[in-house]
């Protein structure tokens, strides 16, 4: 009877702990987001999305204004709990580039980002799909999935991007339900 009670006794510990830390971080997550700290930070965000989108032989984010079109849709049409944990990410990234690289994230070399990228993606992965799905419906998206949502939507709807970064005709002509991409042609910017 005494290793029942012990076994229930952990098994409540544990469940009181996750229960505490889930509650704490609903919490911090369902709070008003500070949404001046975007604007602050609107040139770590440039060079997040140029480091995701970089200038090659077409223009990059930086150039295709990018974070003209983040800044609002975070701002006016992103809830909550998604901006506070956008927020949280983006303070969590300053943090980890200054530990591990003591300077600013626009003063690294292009590796050095690239690795704090990568170590913000793998940092917003869950193991199990479930558990994600779950935990995004209560705390919101992950901050690295919202950074390269709306670095790319911003950068394939800018005039720049639209039309240098990839294919577009003004005038389409009639209308082709399916069109195969030449060799070396980049993707369609209309649908």
């Amino acid at each position: 009877m005494k290793r029942k009670k012990a076994i229930g006794t952990i098994l409540l510990a544990g469940g009181a702990t996750v229960v505490g830390f889930s509650g704490y971080e609903w919490y911090f997550l369902t709070k008003t987001p500070d949404k001046n700290y975007l604007l602050g930070k609107k040139s770590l965000l440039t060079e997040l999305a140029e480091t995701i989108i970089p200038a090659t032989d077409t223009p990059g984010a930086k150039e295709a204004g990018a974070v003209e079109f983040m800044i609002p849709m975070l701002n006016e049409c992103t809830d909550n709990k998604t901006l506070n944990r956008f927020i949280k990410g983006l303070q969590d990234l300053e943090e980890y580039t200054l530990s591990k690289y003591h300077r600013e994230f626009s003063e690294c070399s292009e590796e050095e980002k690239e690795a704090v990228l990568s170590w913000a993606e793998q940092k917003s992965k869950v193991s199990n799909a479930l558990i994600d799905k779950i935990k995004s419906k209560f705390t919101g998206r992950p901050f690295f999935e919202m950074l390269k949502t709306y670095t790319l939507y911003g950068y394939c709807i800018s005039e720049k991007g639209a039309s240098l970064g990839m294919h577009y005709i003004a005038v389409p002509g009639k209308y082709l339900s399916c069109i195969h991409l030449e060799p070396n042609q980049t993707s369609w910017a209309t649908k």
